[in-house]
């Protein structure tokens, strides 16, 4: 199936398999980290990240929000 937009062939790709996806979410201003995670590797894994990041925006309304992914899976370490 052909994707258009606005009027306009995109070019053919294909989808690709999924990895897991390791995220962060960040305030923009200060680099506090709002929020992280782990998506599973199915075809629904951008939708995790995208409805948690929607989540800590409405939680923070102001603040400036991103979110990045990340080669490994957070977790707490002993320092």
């Amino acid at each position: 199936m052909a994707d258009t937009w606005q009027g306009k062939p995109l070019t053919e790709a294909n989808v690709l398999p999924m990895l897991d996806i390791h995220y962060r979410i960040h305030d923009v201003a200060t680099g506090e980290l709002l929020g992280f995670g782990t998506a599973g590797g199915d075809g629904s894994a951008l939708d995790m990240p995208a409805r948690r990041y929607a989540e800590v925006q409405q939680e923070n309304p102001g603040r400036r929000i991103t979110i990045r992914a990340y080669s490994e899976a957070a977790y707490y370490t002993e320092q």
